[in-house]
């Protein structure tokens, strides 16, 4: 179960789509089954972490730290929470950039603007 997989892990990053069902799948009672010293890393969907349990659990001590490449709100309020806690590593949704990525994204937005000027779906 997601249960067993946290109390056996010292590292957790959630990779799945954002559902109903894995909003805030990282939340405070599965946190606290992990290992103290414990870190989770986000690279994700920003919802699928609840935040305030991740400060929670950062602020005693339970998690070391929280790394994060997507968040809740993007982009960011200056005010958000994660961007000034000294156990937080944010940066800025750039995980998927790659030198290979860059072009077939370049690649897709040509196609994407030339097949909805031409009236048909965009892929």
């Amino acid at each position: 179960s997601l249960d067993s997989l946290f109390a056996s892990v010292d590292i957790i990053s959630p990779h799945t789509k954002l559902t109903a069902d894995t909003h805030h799948c990282v939340n405070a009672a599965r946190l606290a089954l992990m290992p103290k010293g414990g870190w989770v890393i986000n690279t994700g969907r920003g919802e699928l972490v609840d935040n305030a349990a991740i400060i929670e659990s950062l602020d005693a001590g339970h998690l070391a730290g929280y790394a994060t490449d997507v968040l809740d709100q993007e982009p960011p309020p200056a005010d958000h929470p994660l961007l000034h806690h000294p156990k937080v590593i944010v940066t800025p949704h750039v995980g998927s950039r790659t030198f290979e990525s860059v072009p077939r994204q370049a690649q897709k937005s040509l196609v994407n603007l030339i097949n909805a000027l031409a009236g048909h779906g965009v892929i």
